[in-house]
C-alpha cells in the first residue's frame, strides 16, 4: 500500500514560514516538520504507534497497515 504524505508539510518533511507574514510567497525553511519527524510521511493516529499511515478510517484518522487491519476486524464484528 502506498504511504500517505504528511498533512502538515504536504510530504516535504520541512516546514516553511513566510518572511514577511500573511500570504507572502517569499518563504524560508524553518526546520524539520514536527508531525512527521522530517520523513514526509503521515504517521498513524491510532494508539500512538507512530508507524507510517496507509489509509484513513471513517472518522478521518490516519492508520498504518496493522491498525487498519484491526479497525476492519472491529467493524466486521470479528473477535480478536
Amino acid at each position: 500500500m502506498p504511504i500517505i504524505p504528511c498533512a502538515k508539510c504536504s510530504g516535504e518533511g520541512t516546514i516553511y514560514n513566510s518572511r514577511y507574514g500573511g500570504n507572502d510567497p517569499n518563504v524560508w525553511a524553518a526546520g524539520e516538520c514536527g508531525a512527521c519527524g522530517g520523513s514526509g510521511n503521515q504517521k498513524c493516529d491510532s494508539r500512538s504507534c507512530h508507524e507510517d499511515a496507509v489509509a484513513f478510517n471513517d472518522d478521518g484518522e490516519a492508520l498504518c497497515a496493522d491498525c487498519l487491519s484491526e479497525w476492519i476486524s472491529e467493524m466486521n464484528g470479528d473477535q480478536p
